[in-house]
């Protein structure tokens, strides 16, 4: 599993996405008014795709998009507007399920007035168990919707999971002719987007893709009966993606901080001698006291920020070891992140010190430790217990809070860092060697010149 957070050409990154798509498209936006993200969709739905959408039954949807949603329709595809409740609440998702292993989710509504918003989407890929708990919320909205049309009764699950079973033990045994007609089997079901999926892999013969579907849906389905509660299961389902975005996030806010201080770091080897002289040049020669004023405040500043800086080193790495190490980072990160364990406390107190090691450790490029931190945990150093489910709606709206307020202050926080000088600087100008070259010609031309003046006015 992969998760990626964007904060920038979102749409194109959206309809990149939709492109992939092969077999299947689940959209449940509230309101869809980007009319270049609904013609991908139509094209997808004209090339066999089966696309789904659901939507809010409104004005903005009626009256205001610049097409017909029912136009979809007409290409292969399915459209549901969901009305308000009785209480005025309006279905809200923002998530796109394709092929039941890319989940693409976050603030982004599909409308032409978000590509002018601060928005942020996540991508999830290889990520089939996430994918089938969207899938299911996706049909749960429209079972509820539309229960004439679509009812629980016409799947026989018990039926389904155990013949699932039984195929992944065929695959197992290489007896292709008894998956053939075990597939065969399965067509005589109404079969939903998880199991045509399933269906489409083992025709095609992509049996390990087959047995991971196979295991995502056995795996969400089985447990359906344990659900006291609806409302319980669209939390979990809520608290689980907001996870994968806070994951994402805390990527994004330490590759951020540790692009600042590498940077940082160069800038102080690079340039600091020069800058204090050209700091101390400055208040020297200063005319005025305000001038003197002001130069001595950067001087002490500046220099602050040298002692801070100038005896620090971070290993550089080649173009392989980094993506080594963000590989290796990102994938430690997943297993020990805390709020995996916000109902474990005594492990949750161990995952943050771990995860606190592993930032350390990749802002300072250390390889050799990201990866040991990541075989530990491989290994059983810490280990969620799936069984182990919060039973009180109330805990998890709890942690749901949590994770919200979580969630808004990390956005803020890496909004102030990428708006910082230091971070403009360093991604604009990506051949730093070529950056801080000039920089040094620069202030040495400003100190040769307040030398040369000074030196006129002497004579």
């Amino acid at each position: 599993m992969q998760t990626q957070a964007y904060f920038d050409n979102i749409q194109t990154t959206i309809l990149s996405e939709i492109d992939k798509a092969k077999a299947s498209l689940q959209v449940a936006v509230a309101w869809l008014t980007d009319k270049t993200i609904f013609d991908k969709l139509c094209a997808k739905a004209s090339k066999g795709v089966k696309v789904e959408l659901l939507l809010v039954n409104d004005n903005i949807n009626n009256d205001k998009a610049p097409f017909n949603h029912k136009d979809l329709e007409t290409h292969g595809g399915f459209v549901y507007f969901i009305p308000p409740t009785d209480e005025g609440a309006i279905m809200h998702h923002k998530f796109c399920v394709i092929d039941n292993c890319t989940v693409i989710t976050g603030s982004y509504n599909w409308s032409k007035k978000a590509q002018h918003n601060d928005e942020n989407i996540i991508i999830t890929w290889d990520a089939c168990e996430l994918g089938s708990q969207f899938t299911r919320e996706f049909t749960s909205i429209k079972e509820r919707t539309f229960a004439s049309k679509f009812t629980v009764g016409s799947l026989d699950l018990p039926k389904i999971i155990k013949r699932l079973e039984i195929i992944k033990s065929f695959v197992v045994l290489e007896e292709m002719e008894e998956i053939i007609s075990q597939v065969k089997k399965l067509h005589e079901q109404n079969l939903t987007t998880e199991l045509i999926a399933i269906v489409q892999a083992l025709e095609k013969a992509r049996y390990s893709e087959a047995i991971e579907l196979i295991e995502a849906f056995t795996a969400i389905h089985s447990q359906l009966v344990m659900y006291e509660d609806t409302n319980v299961f669209a939390l979990q389902l809520e608290i689980k993606s907001l996870e994968i975005q806070l994951n994402a996030l805390e990527d994004d806010k330490i590759e951020t901080e540790k692009l600042i201080e590498e940077f940082s770091i160069r800038h102080t080897k690079e340039l600091g001698e020069l800058v204090l002289k050209l700091l101390q040049l400055r208040k020297q020669y200063a005319t005025t006291e305000e001038e003197k004023a002001e130069a001595t405040q950067d001087e002490k500043e500046y220099k602050e920020s040298y002692e801070a800086n100038k005896d620090k080193e971070i290993p550089t790495l080649n173009e392989e070891e980094q993506k080594s190490i963000k590989s290796a980072y990102r994938e430690a990160s997943m297993l020990c992140h805390p709020d995996k364990f916000q109902n474990e406390p005594e492990k949750q107190e161990q995952a943050e010190e771990i995860f606190k090691t592993l930032a350390e450790a990749y802002s300072n490029n250390d390889i050799v430790k990201v990866k040991e931190i990541l075989v530990n945990l491989k290994e059983g150093v810490l280990i969620i217990d799936k069984k182990k489910q919060p039973t009180k709606k109330q805990v998890l709206q709890s942690q749901l809070a949590r994770m919200k307020q979580k969630f808004d202050k990390l956005v803020k926080y890496i909004g102030s860092l990428k708006n910082t000088e230091t971070y403009q600087t360093a991604t604009k100008n990506t051949n730093w060697d070529a950056y801080f070259e000039e920089a040094k010609d620069k202030i040495q031309r400003e100190i040769e010149q307040l030398q040369s003046t000074e030196n006129v006015k002497e004579l």
